[in-house]
């Protein structure tokens, strides 16, 4: 409902609406112009309404929906305005008992970061789209659709994703056969020359697809519908090999149609999770979009809320929040969690629906394996009314029946504090189910981040305790920053700098992670990112550009030459931040106006790490080769100074020079991009001497010399900073052994 009021409203259309809470997401539509009210009555319900819009989870008797039918008010459900959104575009929907809104989340950070500028749906928030919606002005939207209540089949989709199809939903499928019924009609549902994606290992999906309409032989065909498979299997379209999993990392193989197509890594952990990205991958290769493309994005795709959601790393004990709440979903969380080699796990559950407890109430009892510790709390009702008999004591007595002991029944105001009081460090704590028990997870959440208390009663910003570096670098390697904070804003900055001096604690801005090598052990320090809407202002008048440090260098370089402004052109190929990128000095290929881009600067406004701002001029400002003397500060405007260019050879020449990129360097493999400053005076590159020492293709563990550009060093899977420091160590000893020379490294140790 949500999602579908964000897309509304940004089509200039008066939105109102009501919650029996408010939330980040409620608060976020306020900001966007809504009139949001919290808890239901007619009051809610404008006098001038031309429309009332109701999910399946509104009663009959709700006072906004009966008002309106007194009044005459056109009432429609929220799956016909999300079919009228597909009206004149490409419409992709996906479906499934399990993972769509991962499946919806990737599928959209994909199209977006491909240029597509699609319009997004999504039943969660995701972290890559700063909430669950956005409007597009492509042709495609991407739409999770919900098969709860057979409401998907008010759709008419061209692409259509189904994840799995198994019994759930039991107060509106009474029967396997029912469910099966409904995902066949959506699948005809698909329009003429369409195309269907589902995953081949579900044998329930299987048998709705040989009985589609028509009785046609699929997978090949369902009314003229084409269709891609995957999954785990080798018959499947798609499918992956060479799988390593480890925390919260996931990589793997694509292979398609027998062929290689190349390596993907994730930061989602989980099997389930690789049947997610494979999905994402299918849908992507149907479009056009390049595969480098799409693992690059997948690469940056964060999670999604309440998905395996990281909440906290206290302590040496991780807080997971999750919405799993179907025994297969159970499942598929415990066995993500086995990769983060934790001592103990403690699972905290809350049952969904009586109907849901009763008729899977065995399944419940089998589907805890591998936790040491359970806590049940009571059946959250939903719409329903209670069962006779149905209670959690149910799932209880199945649990200990199935050889889990430890086993507890609390109230939901008690879990907190009890499980504070058996936290050990090494513990992970899996927060799971739909209904509200994501009070518990941020009750405990706020328990064991106690220590950033200070810091939150302070400033606005987004701030983190034990946050995993390898989420944030290109390199995917890092261990934990003990402080990760992004300030709301120039104040917010201050006041957070102010806190980590008087907490003595070591700061870094780590931009974008392009050029960063993050230890295994972690940083102990506070680590800032400037994030923040007034870290990415841009402002251009005539030949003099202002930007903010946080914007990002890639889209500067393509805004000034698409205004007819010269002198960038040759960075448009570099991933980093405009401060990043002035901190180093960047400097691409051959540019005949600035050969980096310190030469462009005509002044910058800094903060000390006092928290005094001022205005370096040009004067103040020392550039050597990938170096600056601007060391003590941080950077969170520059002014620039660019030449008046041609705006079509502009173009051409970023296109040129990102070309050369793609010829010459690894992009769909993680890299901190060139690991050695070339020597001044050599006649040589640092990439021709590692190439004529044969150290082409040389490993140690997951780290790897590309075989491409010397001078890069790959993460090839599992990599740890112990592997690509002792390849590091290696390089540089040949190097000084061959050519007398000692390298110096470009890339940053954090």
């Amino acid at each position: 409902m949500s999602g579908i009021a964000q897309v509304l409203l940004e089509m200039d259309y008066e939105v109102s609406g009501s919650d029996l809470e408010s939330s980040g997401i409620t608060r976020r539509l306020v900001e966007s112009g809504g009139r949001i009210y919290e808890g239901h009555s007619v009051s809610n319900l404008p006098k001038d309404a031309d429309l009332l819009v109701y999910s399946s989870s509104i009663s009959k008797e709700n006072p906004e929906l009966v008002e309106a039918k007194r009044r005459g008010i056109k009432i429609v459900h929220r799956s016909d305005v999300l079919g009228g959104l597909f009206n004149g575009k490409s419409g992709i929907a996906i479906t499934g008992t399990h993972g769509k809104t991962t499946t919806t989340s990737l599928i959209s950070v994909m199209l977006k970061s491909s240029g597509l500028d699609p319009t997004i749906i999504v039943g969660g928030e995701v972290a890559s789209l700063n909430g669950n919606a956005r409007l597009g002005k492509g042709a495609h939207v991407v739409a999770e659709a919900d098969e709860s209540d057979s409401s998907f089949l008010r759709l008419k989709p061209f692409y259509a994703v189904v994840t799995n199809a198994e019994m759930e939903h039991i107060d509106h499928f009474r029967t396997l056969g029912l469910v099966k019924k409904a995902y066949r009609a959506f699948i005809n549902n698909i329009k003429r020359n369409g195309r269907l994606f589902y995953n081949y290992d579900d044998q329930n999906l299987q048998s709705v697809i040989r009985s589609c309409r028509g009785g046609l032989n699929l997978p090949y065909s369902c009314r003229k519908i084409k269709s891609r498979s995957f999954g785990f299997s080798d018959k499947a379209d798609i499918y992956p090999s060479n799988i390593m999993m480890n925390g919260f990392r996931t990589s793997f193989d694509c292979i398609g149609k027998g062929k290689l197509l190349g390596r993907i890594n994730l930061c989602i952990p989980g099997r389930h999770n690789i049947l997610n990205a494979m999905a994402a991958v299918s849908v992507g290769l149907e479009l056009g979009i390049k595969f480098r493309k799409i693992a690059l994005s997948l690469a940056k795709f964060e999670g999604t809320k309440r998905r395996f959601q990281l909440r906290a790393d206290s302590g040496g004990v991780m807080l997971i929040d999750d919405y799993a709440h179907h025994p297969t979903e159970v499942r598929a969380v415990l066995d993500a969690s086995r990769s983060l080699k934790r001592n103990r796990t403690i699972v905290i559950f809350q049952p969904h629906r009586y109907t849901r407890t009763k008729f899977l109430a065995d399944e419940f009892g089998k589907c805890f394996g591998g936790a040491d510790k359970l806590i049940l709390t009571d059946i959250y009702a939903a719409s329903e009314e209670p069962i006779a008999g149905v209670s959690i004591d149910m799932i209880r007595d199945k649990v200990i029946s199935n050889g889990i002991d430890d086993v507890v029944v609390l109230k939901k105001d008690r879990i907190a504090g009890h499980v504070i009081g058996q936290k050990r460090p090494g513990d992970v704590i899996i927060v799971m189910g739909a209904g509200d028990i994501k009070k518990v997870a941020d009750e405990i959440c706020e328990k064991l981040e106690k220590g950033t208390g200070e810091l939150k009663k302070i400033v606005k910003g987004v701030v983190k305790t034990e946050e995993p570096l390898d989420r944030h670098t290109s390199l995917k390697i890092g261990g934990k920053a003990s402080l990760w904070f992004e300030p709301s804003g120039l104040e917010d900055l201050k006041k957070g700098l102010a806190f980590a001096a008087k907490k003595n604690l070591p700061i870094f801005v780590i931009g974008n992670g392009s050029n960063i090598l993050a230890k295994d052990e972690g940083f102990k320090g506070m680590l800032i990112r400037l994030s923040a809407r007034d870290f990415k202002s841009l402002e251009i008048r005539k030949t003099f550009v202002r930007v903010g440090a946080g914007f990002s260098l890639p889209k500067l370089v393509i805004t000034c030459c698409d205004k007819g402004l010269a002198g960038f052109e040759s960075l448009v190929g570099i991933p980093g931040t405009v401060g990043g990128a002035i901190y180093m000095n960047a400097g691409g290929w051959t540019n005949p106006i600035f050969r980096n881009i310190g030469e462009a600067v005509e002044s910058l406004k800094v903060i000390s790490p006092g928290g005094r701002i001022k205005t370096l001029k040009k004067r103040d400002l020392k550039f050597g080769y990938r170096g600056s003397n601007l060391g003590g500060y941080i950077i969170v405007e520059a002014l620039f100074r660019l030449k008046k260019g041609d705006r079509a050879a502009l173009m051409s020449s970023c296109s040129k020079f990102l070309k050369m990129k793609r010829e010459k360097q690894v992009l769909d493999v993680p890299s901190a991009g060139c690991i050695f400053k070339n020597p001044p005076g050599s006649q040589f590159t640092c990439g021709q001497m590692i190439d004529t020492l044969g150290l082409k293709g040389r490993r140690i563990g997951g780290s790897e010399v590309s075989a491409r550009h010397a001078n890069f060093i790959l993460n090839t899977g599992g990599a740890t900073s112990k592997d690509m420091l002792a390849l590091i160590g290696l390089v540089r000893d040949k190097v000084k052994e061959s050519y007398d020379i000692d390298l110096e490294l470009e890339v940053k140790i954090l």
